[in-house]
C-alpha cells in the first residue's frame, strides 16, 4: 500500500508542475507583448473621418492661398453649363423599410434647372422637376403630381419621404454660395477647409464649409449650416472623372441629419455641355393626374 500510494503522489507533482510552467509560460509572453491580444479598432465613420477620401488621392501636396483657392473654385464650376447621366440611386430615410435603389437619369442645366427619373426595371418610380423656384413630383402609380417650393423641404407622409430639390441643385452650381461670402482659411496636412461666413448680422454665422484635396484642388466634401448652427446638408464627392475639359465626381453621397435621410448617386455615361431641349424642364401635367400643393 505504501508502494502504491509513493508512486501515485510523484505523478500528481508532476501534473501540477507541467500546468503551472504553463501559466508561467503565458504570463511571460503577455507581459513580453509577444501574444498580447489587441481589440480590433473602432471604424470611424467617413463623414466624422476623410482620410479614407484623401488616402486615394495620389500626387505632390500644393501650398497655395485662399485667393488661388477661390479663383479655382469659381473657375471650375464656371465650366460646366449642363449636365446628362445615368445613375444608380440609393435613398434611406426612417419611414421606408430598407433601401430604396433604382436606375435614373439625372439632367442638369445651370443654374438651377434639374430634373431626375427613377425606374425599376421598365416602370417609372419618380419623376422629379426643379426649376430654382418650383418643383415638381411625379409619382406615375399614384397617378399624383406634388408641387411646391423648391427652397423649402417638403414631407410627403404618403411616401414617407422628404424632398430636398433645392439642395441637390446646389451641388451642381455651388458657385451661388460661394459669391458675397466672406472667406476663411483653415489649412491641414492633407487639405484645405474653407469656411463660408454670413456677416450681415452683428454676429459672425458659418453658412457653410467647403474642403479640397491639396494635391488636385478638388472639393471632396461640402456643408451647409442652418441659421441656428445646426447642420442642414452634408455632401461627399469622389472618383472624379474629366469630361469636355470639366472634372465630375463619379459618386456623390448627401445625408440631411436632421431628417436621418441619405442620398447616394453613382454616375455612368457622363455627358457635360450639352444641347438640351427646353421642353426637359417644362413640367407636361395631365388632366387625369392628382395635383397636390404642399406649402
Amino acid at each position: 500500500m505504501k508502494k502504491e500510494g509513493l508512486s501515485f503522489w510523484p505523478v500528481s507533482m508532476k501534473k501540477y508542475k507541467y500546468i503551472a510552467c504553463c501559466l508561467s509560460l503565458v504570463g511571460i509572453l503577455l507581459g513580453s507583448g509577444c501574444a498580447t491580444y489587441r481589440a480590433p479598432a473602432v471604424q470611424r465613420s467617413v463623414w466624422d473621418d476623410p482620410s479614407p477620401i484623401l488616402g486615394n488621392i495620389q500626387g505632390e501636396v500644393k501650398s497655395l492661398s485662399l485667393q488661388q483657392i477661390w479663383q479655382i473654385l469659381l473657375t471650375r464650376n464656371s465650366n460646366l453649363n449642363s449636365f446628362r447621366a445615368n445613375a444608380d440611386i440609393v435613398l434611406d430615410t426612417p419611414d421606408i423599410k430598407g433601401s430604396l435603389r433604382c436606375r435614373g437619369l439625372i439632367v442638369y442645366q445651370k443654374p438651377e434647372n434639374l430634373r431626375i427619373i427613377g425606374s425599376k426595371f421598365t416602370a417609372t418610380l419618380f419623376d422629379i422637376l426643379s426649376t430654382g423656384d418650383k418643383f415638381w413630383l411625379y409619382i406615375p402609380m399614384e397617378k399624383k403630381l406634388y408641387t411646391g417650393s423648391s427652397d423649402t423641404f417638403h414631407r410627403i407622409e404618403t411616401l414617407g419621404i422628404n424632398i430636398f430639390p433645392g439642395d441637390i441643385a446646389t451641388l451642381f452650381n455651388y458657385k451661388e454660395t460661394l459669391i458675397g461670402e466672406k472667406l476663411a482659411l483653415e489649412t491641414w496636412p492633407t487639405y484645405w477647409l474653407v469656411h463660408l461666413l454670413d456677416m450681415d448680422t452683428k454676429f459672425v454665422n458659418l453658412k457653410g464649409n467647403v474642403s479640397l484635396d491639396r494635391i488636385n484642388a478638388e472639393v471632396f466634401r461640402y456643408d451647409l449650416f442652418n441659421p441656428d448652427g445646426s447642420v442642414r446638408l452634408q455632401a461627399l464627392f469622389t472618383d472624379y472623372g474629366t469630361y469636355d475639359g470639366c472634372r465630375i465626381p463619379q459618386e456623390v453621397h448627401v445625408r440631411w441629419p436632421r431628417y436621418e435621410t441619405t442620398l447616394t448617386i453613382t454616375f455612368s455615361e457622363v455627358a457635360v455641355n450639352i444641347s438640351l431641349d427646353p421642353k426637359v424642364f417644362t413640367p407636361t401635367i395631365s388632366k387625369k393626374v392628382q395635383t397636390i400643393h404642399l406649402h
